[in-house]
Formats: structure tokens, sequence, C-alpha cells
């Protein structure tokens, strides 16, 4: 039996689209699989009760934050919503613009609220610290060189809970950049990877403080600490 060439291409195209059709949903599958996963995670750290109320409020947002980043907006919204009803002493101005559906265009500036962000780690106050950046707004070269800090912050508090590092892309498009944020950024993977902080790179970052960067050498201390603490 003979087919003309227009059938046998009806016969293709639909082939194609029953294809698309079944990889679109085999998509939809693992992202919502994903959202259970990570919403699941979520809930079990903040429902710990030994945690205190500030720092449930603060995975609340690193939580929303996350969720954001990943395109799941509306649950994002409704850990925002849960941070909302903490009862903290806290600038919530995050939590007003990410449920105010009006604002169409957020600032450029990498604060939410203005902060000496140095003199904050030096203090060891790192909930604060982290909760004044707004990751959204690494997309602004200018910003770029906060990623780092908000690695080693966002580390520190949650420990190998957290999944991605902003500086990690910049460390693949550069990596033979000897410079504080590469070198911090490779820590951070192989502490991620392997569950503790390689000595010989944190030795390798030391010697690199003392002899450049003395501006941002509170930058060591933070990483001292990780390697320490973790």
């Amino acid at each position: 039996m003979r087919f003309s060439k227009s059938f046998i291409h009806i016969l293709l195209l639909w082939s194609l689209l029953i294809g698309a059709k079944g990889h679109v949903g085999q998509s939809t599958n693992i992202k919502n699989k994903e959202l259970k996963y990570l919403d699941l995670k979520f809930k079990k750290e903040i429902s710990d009760k030994k945690l205190s109320i500030q720092k449930r409020y603060l995975l609340c947002i690193l939580a929303a934050r996350e969720l954001k980043e990943l395109n799941f907006k509306e649950k994002s919204n409704e850990y925002y919503r849960m941070a909302k009803d903490f009862k903290v002493e806290e600038n919530k101005k995050e939590i007003i613009d990410a449920l105010n559906e009006k604002i169409k265009t957020p600032g450029t500036s990498i604060f939410y609220f203005e902060v000496n962000i140095s003199q904050l780690v030096k203090n060891k106050n790192y909930e604060k610290a982290i909760l004044s950046l707004n990751p959204e707004n690494f997309i602004h070269p200018e910003n770029e060189k906060f990623k780092i800090l908000y690695d080693l912050l966002n580390v520190r508090i949650r420990k190998r809970s957290v999944k991605k590092l902003y500086c990690y892309e910049s460390l693949q498009r550069n990596p033979e950049d000897y410079q504080y944020s590469n070198l911090l950024c490779d820590l951070l993977e192989s502490y991620l990877h392997d569950g503790k902080i390689n000595s010989e790179n944190y030795k390798v970052i030391e010697e690199y403080f003392f002899k450049h960067d003395l501006k941002e050498r509170y930058l060591l201390q933070l990483a001292k600490e990780l390697k320490t603490a973790l």
C-alpha cells in the first residue's frame, strides 16, 4: 500500500505532537515532585520547636527566596505569609514587596534595608546580615561581589541544606581567576559535596587574605568559623 507524501507528513507531525505532550507531562511531574520535596523539607525545618521564633522566621524567608528563585511563586508567597505572621522585630519590607502585586519594577539595591554589612559579619550577626541582602538583585553587575557573602552566610546558617551557590556560575565562567570569591566558592562547593571543609584549600584562602584584599578580610572570619563549626 502506498501513501501520499502529505499523508506521511501528517503522520510525522502527529507523532511529534504526541511525543511533545508526553515530554511536557514528564517535566510537569518532575517539577511537582521537586516542589513537594522542598515543601516537606522546609516545613520540617521550620516546625522544629527547639528553634527560636527568630530562627524559624529566618528559615521561612530563606525558603520563600529559594522557591521564588525556582519559579514556584505561589508556594514562595505561602512562606512569605507564614513569615509575616511571626511576631519578630524585623524589617519586613521584603515580605510586603513580595506580596504586593502592584510592585512591578523592584529597585537595583542589593539591600532590603540599610546596614553596615561588614560590621554585622564581624559582630557575628549572621541572621540580620543575610536578611538584609536581596538575592534577586544579583543580576545587576555591581552586586555580583555580594554573591560569595550571601553563599557563606547561607551555608553557615543552613549547612548542607543549601542546594544552590550563587557564586558557582562565576566560578565556572572564570575558573582560573585567582580572587577571593573564586577561592571561597570552591571551598563551599567542596563542603557541600564532601561534608567537610578542605584544610588545604582553607590555608590557601588564609594566605590570600593576608596578602591581598585587606578590606574584605572580614570574610576570612566567616570562612574560619565555617571550618570549625560545620
